[in-house]
């Protein structure tokens, strides 16, 4: 007789996408203008871009605008999947963002738009993984090791997240102006990687493939703004922004290996959901404008509050044999600063340079090889604009990366499933993912980003 030893399936790559969910949120998002300085945005914006970065700013808008814009964001990661010594590189992986936003005046004091955008997009992976194991690569020399992948196998995933805006402006006064963007989110992950198993009262440990695919909306959130332009000092711009937290509920399948039952492997697919929180955020920013509006100094900082929004995601697997899923992250609040420069050394064609650094809101006991590393990450930038009216057109390019994390112990989740990372009984199971294994992380981004800006 076959005997059936329910398995406990943990989908550890489910929550790992870290680097496609903004942490922190690349600085050159949107448009190419700004791009060049270095994301410093709040308080210079000028076109329909606005309703992402501050609606207030859309009281540059005369009668009509409309802005598309194309972001290339290419990724590398570096990370190991069997502890120190067996790091490797994921590649190039390719990320467009996209935007496109129109905005009119309706009023003298009013303007309203409507956009969309890819708040998050990211889609690629590691494409040769030959061993995962957790703190000792040596376990990988072992023929008889489950952990060996022969042929080697991808682990692959791909998380898009876009929002449609529809954004209100009201000038209060000559110095004065507020907005806010209604925002409304859509959600779609696929992840294609190898996942660990136990096989029950067997206790041993399997790797098989799994599949899934999960897709759904969001809670309408808002964007605030604020933008004043004291009298007292002419070309100043003083900018306040404040975007609500978000959440996005995705529900489809996965589809995985069970593990061994009756000497062979079988796969069982299951009903999934999950939820996926946007933090709050909160930006300020600063701009001067002078000689004769030909130089423009801007600055912003921005915090996105992680701590209270992205401390773990749980995955609802509905089925007896596999627990719930919860990928931990324990973020810390990410930041944020930028300094840009934009001049026009002739009429019609400005340049622009900008910097900007950012800490990270990994937590290094929950690293996985999909997580930017924790610490400092700076960014250099710079791009030039061609204005000819009615159509400005604006290409920036940049770098954005810091030094590799070297951690050189094992945190208490890394370690194969067991017991300790078990939460609850029989049907109420959830299991934790592992992570915060020793070895090298390390991250390199570039991008080009292009727009263009009809005005009238």
């Amino acid at each position: 007789m076959v005997r059936f030893v329910p398995p406990l399936l943990v989908l550890a790559v489910f929550g790992a996408a870290t680097t496609a969910r903004a942490n922190p949120e690349p600085p050159y998002a949107y448009d190419a203008r700004v791009a060049g300085m270095g994301g410093a945005a709040s308080a210079v914006t000028e076109n329909a871009t606005g309703l992402f970065h501050n609606p207030a700013q859309l009281d540059a808008i005369e009668r009509f605008s409309v802005t598309a814009v194309i972001t290339s964001l290419l990724v590398n990661l570096r990370a190991p999947f069997a502890g120190p010594g067996s790091e490797q590189d994921s590649g190039i992986q390719y990320a467009p963002l996209l935007f496109v936003g129109g905005v009119g005046r309706v009023h003298e004091r009013v303007t309203l738009g409507l956009g969309a955008y890819v708040y998050t997009g990211f889609g690629g992976g590691y494409r040769t993984v030959d061993c995962i194991a957790y703190d000792d690569p040596t376990v990988c020399d072992d023929p008889d090791y489950p952990g060996r992948l022969e042929p080697a196998q991808s682990q692959e995933v791909a998380l898009f997240i876009a929002e449609a805006a529809l954004p209100v402006q009201v000038t209060v006064t000559k110095w004065l102006s507020v907005g806010v963007t209604l925002r409304m989110p859509w959600g779609r992950q696929t992840v294609t990687a190898t996942q660990e198993t136990t096989n029950g009262n067997e206790n041993t440990l399997f790797f098989g493939r799994a599949t899934q695919q999960i897709s759904g909306f969001g809670i309408p959130g808002v964007l605030l703004g604020v933008s004043v332009r004291p009298p007292q000092v002419e070309g100043l711009t003083l900018a306040l922004a404040y975007r609500s937290k978000v959440w996005v509920d995705m529900e489809g399948t996965t589809e995985a290996q069970l593990g061994l039952i009756g000497g062979e492997p079988r796969t069982l697919e299951v009903p999934t959901t999950t939820r996926w929180y946007v933090p709050h955020m909160v930006r300020v920013g600063v701009a001067y404008r002078t000689w004769h509006d030909r130089l423009t100094i801007s600055g912003d900082f921005k915090v996105q509050f992680h701590e209270e929004a992205n401390q773990a995601q749980v995955f609802g697997l509905d089925s007896p044999f596999t627990p719930d899923t919860k990928a931990q992250f324990d973020w810390r609040n990410a930041m944020v600063g930028a300094l840009g420069l934009e001049i026009y050394a002739r009429p019609r064609f400005p340049l622009r340079v900008g910097v900007s650094m950012a800490r990270s809101a990994s937590n290094p006991d929950t690293l996985t090889p999909f997580s930017p590393p924790p610490g400092i990450q700076y960014g250099v930038y710079g791009g030039f604009g061609i204005d000819v009216d009615p159509i400005d057109i604006d290409l920036a390019a940049g770098w954005g990366g810091g030094p590799a994390y070297q951690r050189s112990d094992a945190a208490p989740l890394c370690t194969p499933v067991d017991p300790s990372r078990v939460e609850g009984r029989s049907s109420s199971r959830t299991v934790t993912t592992s992570g915060g294994c020793p070895g090298s992380y390390d991250v390199d981004s570039w991008f080009i980003s292009f727009s263009a800006t009809y005005s009238m």
